[in-house]
């Protein structure tokens, strides 16, 4: 008895990490459905930017430019938290796609953060992230035709 408890005991124990870190597989219609759901909410928020952005042109009254500022930040910050809730729902996103979404949410949070903190858009924090988004943008407006 006590032979069979030691080889037991020394006996190497199975490989978990393979089972668990394999990748799961997905349906085709189930990475359609993923990517058609982070497409449409990718477009929500993009619509709401374009909506504040218009809002922001031709008013020199400084209430109304820091009503403005402020409901772009709203967009930016909501928006990020919006992408990242959605792509967590959808775990069959297609991984090229939920690289942008995560890029695009982290440099909308990028631009909050850095103009709470009062930078301006000619800082190079603000700047990068500029730029990170408008590449995030550009690949998931490709993805999503």
């Amino acid at each position: 008895m006590a032979v069979i408890a030691i080889v037991g005991w020394l006996r190497p124990l199975q490989d978990h990490k393979t089972s668990a870190s394999s990748t799961p597989t997905y349906t085709d219609q189930q990475v359609a459905t993923a990517k058609a759901t982070l497409c449409t909410a990718f477009g929500y928020v993009d619509h709401a930017l374009d909506l504040a952005d218009a809002r922001s042109t031709g008013s020199s009254d400084p209430t109304a430019q820091l009503a403005v500022a402020t409901s772009t930040r709203q967009v930016l910050d909501a928006g990020s938290r919006y992408l990242l809730a959605k792509l967590a729902e959808e775990p069959a996103t297609p991984p090229e796609l939920a690289t942008a979404i995560r890029k695009q949410a982290n440099a909308y949070q990028d631009v909050v953060i850095g103009y709470l903190d009062g930078l301006n858009y000619s800082d190079p924090i603000l700047k990068s992230a500029g730029s990170a988004s408008n590449e995030a943008t550009d690949t998931i407006r490709r993805l999503c035709k």
